[in-house]
């Protein structure tokens, strides 16, 4: 590996790939579960089956038959999960950077009677191999840094293993996925990379949902990447009422409205929430005839925007509004209404945009324009996105995790300050399973007796 200057391999590692080459290859029995055995050919400059690999089989192998849909593993090495997912019933397609894990992937599908298609490339500039539309996309992604880099497999598979793209693997990943538009209709993808490493770009919902922990106290984690809420009605009108009241008259979880001039908003205790000339006003459909958790819902509105704007200068306070330092800037509410035999539940979001003269609690409100430049709809999709990765339920990925919601919300509010109560300071505080505030004996279910100090 080459050390000097901005150069990650020199000539020399040529030399080193082509005598690694030159050795034997190894031959293993892989348990991917303790019925199953996969007799697998490992060249020795292709990246074997590990812990990691055995955290992603044990995913794949919960999901079920494949039943023919179309799976895609990126960076397939060995092949190993490949040939676990077309012994499930997957129709399988796979690439590689690596010639010679191309070349290991297809003789391991032959040597366990499995069929697939196999090609050389992956994320990059030289345009993805594959233009199907497929139903499971998964990557090991790369995730070891220079500094931790030793000369194991030789150098063409630790340029496989290295992440050294400055935009992120990850985003580069998703932009090549929704650019060729290769994720099919309630498809998923599963990426394997570290705990923090993976945020939504605005086009995908993400949410954890397996971890491995080694003995150093590193953890990789599985991230579950789908299209947000995808084939609920989006609508963006010029101005209206209120986005909460237009969803009552609508129906389908996800249903989502957004304007920039909203004339007749509420805040909370039906306060009016008075659009000011450049803002943002957006609501969902959260829940329809089923029982709901309006104080963690409403502190999920809240992380979507803090996530959305990833902006040190925000601050949480609870229980809805957002702010820049001590100025409002956002609130959430969520409101229930029942008809006939129909409950519905709506998430609404107001965010000032542009700067105004307005006067909240006894502070100019403060703007987006405070912070940075964004783009309304692009704020939007990002808004859909979080909120998704929050709270939107399908069987077929991670559960919901209100207790990550609160644990979350928790952080924020405990670097914002400290809440009075009744006279009292609490340097300790905690939120409750209904996302209210605990302090010592008393649960406080009403923001506008708490004062934060």
């Amino acid at each position: 590996m080459a050390s000097d200057g901005d150069e990650i391999f020199s000539p020399n590692d040529a030399f080193a790939e082509m005598e690694r080459q030159s050795r034997d290859a190894r031959f293993i029995d892989w348990k991917p579960s303790a019925t199953q055995t996969i007799s697998l050919t490992i060249p020795p400059t292709v990246y074997p089956p590990k812990e990691d690999t055995a955290l992603m089989a044990s995913r794949i192998i919960k999901l079920g038959a494949g039943k023919k849909r179309k799976f895609l593993e990126v960076g397939c090495g060995s092949g190993a999960l490949t040939v676990l997912a077309a012994s499930l019933g997957w129709n399988v397609f796979a690439c590689d950077i690596n010639p010679f894990a191309v070349a290991a992937t297809k003789g391991n599908l032959e040597k366990n009677r499995q069929t697939g298609v196999v090609k050389e490339g992956g994320i990059g500039p030289d345009g993805f191999p594959f233009e199907e539309k497929f139903d499971l996309i998964i990557w090991n992604l790369p995730y070891i840094t220079l500094d931790d880099v030793t000369e194991v497999l030789g150098p063409m598979e630790e340029a496989g293993l290295i992440d050294t793209d400055k935009l992120g693997l990850p985003h580069r990943f998703m932009s090549s996925i929704l650019n060729n538009d290769l994720l099919a209709a309630k498809g998923k993808m599963l990426l394997l990379g570290r705990s923090q490493g993976i945020k939504s770009t605005g086009d995908f919902a993400v949410r954890a949902w397996d971890n491995l922990t080694f003995d150093d106290g590193e953890m990789l984690t599985i991230f579950c990447l789908w299209k947000p809420y995808e084939f609920s009605e989006k609508f963006f009108i010029e101005s209206t009422g209120s986005t909460n009241d237009d969803l009552f008259e609508r129906s389908g979880i996800g249903t989502h409205v957004y304007t920039p001039l909203q004339t007749n908003g509420r805040g909370r205790r039906h306060r009016d929430w008075i659009s000011i000339e450049r803002c943002y006003a957006g609501s969902w459909i959260v829940a329809e005839n089923s029982e709901v958790n309006p104080g963690l819902l409403q502190l999920a509105g809240g992380l979507a925007v803090l996530r959305t704007l990833d902006n040190s200068q925000l601050n949480l306070k609870w229980p809805n509004d957002i702010l820049i330092h001590d100025r409002k800037l956002c609130g959430i509410l969520v409101e229930g209404k029942t008809s006939q035999d129909s409950t519905k539940v709506v998430l609404g979001i107001g965010i000032n945009i542009g700067p105004s003269q307005q006067i909240v609690d006894g502070k100019r409100i403060s703007s987006l324009s405070e912070i940075g430049d964004f783009d309304f709809h692009r704020l939007d999709s990002r808004l859909n996105c979080e909120l998704a990765s929050l709270i939107e339920y399908r069987p077929d990925i991670p559960p919901v995790n209100f207790d990550s919601i609160r644990k979350e919300a928790l952080t924020h509010m405990r670097s914002f300050g400290r809440p009075k109560h009744q006279g009292v300071v609490f340097d300790d505080f905690q939120l409750n399973h209904k996302g209210e505030l605990v302090l010592e004996d008393n649960v406080v279910d009403d923001g506008e007796t708490v004062e934060w100090v």
